[in-house]
């Protein structure tokens, strides 16, 4: 006589169930927002003529006029100090 030994099929559960729709509720309200919503537009009132007056004015400074010619500025020194190459070949992809 054969003992047949089953696994006992378990029922639906309403946890499952839930989180499965809460999954797929969270997919389809991400792919709206990324894919479909439109982007809202803010208004921009663009300024009159006369407010960009003072672009003229910064166009024409030079960076001659006070800064290159600055004590501080000529007595900043180089930090980074480069070694010269006296290791490796100088083509490493060179057959030996």
């Amino acid at each position: 006589m054969a003992i047949i030994v089953e696994e006992g099929k378990k029922g639906i559960s309403f946890l499952n169930i839930l989180t499965w729709l809460i999954i797929i509720a969270v997919i389809i309200f991400a792919t709206y927002y990324i894919f479909f919503k439109q982007a809202e537009v803010v208004d921009v009132i663009i300024p009159a003529k006369d407010a960009f007056g003072n672009i003229d004015q910064l166009s024409k400074i030079t960076l001659d006029s006070g800064i290159i010619q600055n004590p501080a500025l000529q007595a900043l020194t180089e930090s980074i100090q480069v070694h010269s190459v006296g290791h490796g070949r100088l083509d490493p992809f060179a057959p030996m």
